[in-house]
């Protein structure tokens, strides 16, 4: 009896559930707002990819010059060390 009354419950949840699903369920095609949302969505996510490409794009100049400054800065540390063993001689 105990048996019967609980796979009862669980039946009844079941069904119950899945009438809730149908009930409110997805429509097939979606309203004005959310195909505003959508393209506002997209539109946002380009920007994002080209601020993205672009910021790779400064980054990359960025690590350029400093690579270009660091050479820089061993060639002149490199002349300097040379200048001082000509001044101590």
């Amino acid at each position: 009896m105990v048996k019967r009354m609980r796979y009862f419950a669980l039946a009844l949840s079941v069904i119950l559930f899945m009438g809730t699903i149908a009930l409110t369920g997805c429509s097939r095609n979606p309203n004005e707002q959310q195909m505003t949302a959508l393209e506002e969505q997209k539109k946002a996510a380009v920007s994002a990819e080209d601020k993205t490409t672009q910021l790779e794009k400064e980054n990359a100049e960025l690590k350029a010059k400093l690579a270009a400054k660091q050479q820089e800065l061993k060639d002149a540390q490199a002349e300097k060390a040379k200048v001082q063993s000509r001044l101590g001689q």
